[in-house]
């Protein structure tokens, strides 16, 4: 078996997954199945709202804020 190195490595999966994808008509297939961005922007907010419900459910005290300062230069 052929010892390939990092770059050599990633160049063959590279070729192959885009011969595969070229041969199988899969980049065909996901931009019918994509959902719109209306749709996604609608479910990153849901996520975002959950996890902040999920997160006020529980007392953090002041201690778990990291201690950092951003001062303009």
């Amino acid at each position: 078996m052929k010892r390939f190195n990092r770059r050599q490595l990633t160049q063959t999966l590279l070729t192959g997954a885009a011969a595969a994808a070229a041969g199988s008509g899969v980049s065909a297939q996901t931009s019918s199945l994509q959902a719109p961005a209306d749709d996604l922007l609608a479910a990153a907010k849901r996520q975002v709202e959950n996890n902040r419900s999920t997160l006020d459910k529980f007392p953090l005290p002041m201690s778990t804020e990291p201690a950092s300062a951003f001062k303009a230069i």
